[in-house]
């Protein structure tokens, strides 16, 4: 049996050449206190919830959870352009002083060469996978001290009138976990294998950058 690229039907036989890979990173072990520990991470807002958040330091982790995922996506950048696809964010309720649970996604990255196979995680352990390394970057970014002015939702009230409604804040997150290794193993990252070109003429050898810190 042969192959017949179809060359001149305008459709791309060699697309895509990209990597997609699914992560889920399971949250019950991760701080919920009301601390610059707390609030997980997360990509939804206060305006999210059915119930927006109740106090000011309930929104205040609404606001650490959507900074982390902020982080996050900033730290999976470094080394190839990528999209986010099929979210899937798991709550106890749909109210805003509700904690995350479980976060899910895909990543669609353009050029998988880009992505490292070798390292060290953030819990010291090797990195030898695209997948170990894309989850090594989502434990830094889950382990990271870092201070940014945020859109924050300010329920609190003054006679019965909410003072103001959104404020620009400075939110400050620290590391989820009481340890790397909590954080590390977390996260569960999966490559999904047949997503790039179909035949082994399109198919090229690996040619992942060697991995260095950023």
């Amino acid at each position: 049996m042969a192959t017949v690229e179809p060359k001149f039907s305008g459709v791309a036989p060699d697309q895509p050449q990209g990597a997609y890979f699914t992560v889920s990173i399971a949250q019950a072990g991760f701080s919920d206190a009301e601390t610059t520990a707390g609030g997980r991470v997360s990509p939804c807002g206060a305006s999210d919830f059915a119930t927006k958040p109740t106090t000011l330091a309930q929104s205040l982790l609404v606001s650490r959870g959507q900074l982390r995922w902020k982080l996050m996506m900033n730290a999976l950048a470094i080394r190839s352009n990528f999209r986010v696809v099929n979210i899937v964010t798991t709550y106890g309720s749909d109210a805003g002083d509700t904690a995350i649970t479980t976060l899910a996604f895909g990543l669609v990255f353009e050029n998988q060469d880009f992505i490292p196979t070798t390292g060290t995680s953030v819990d010291g352990s090797t990195t030898t996978t695209k997948a170990m390394y894309i989850a090594d970057k989502i434990g830094e970014a889950l382990n990271t001290a870092h201070t940014e002015n945020c859109n924050v939702y300010d329920p609190t009230t003054s006679g019965g009138v909410t003072v103001r409604e959104l404020s620009n804040t400075a939110v400050t997150v620290a590391s989820v976990g009481a340890n790397t290794g909590i954080i590390r193993d977390a996260i569960t990252v999966t490559a999904v294998p047949g997503y790039a070109a179909n035949t082994s003429g399109q198919l090229t050898a690996d040619a992942s950058l060697t991995y260095s810190a950023e």
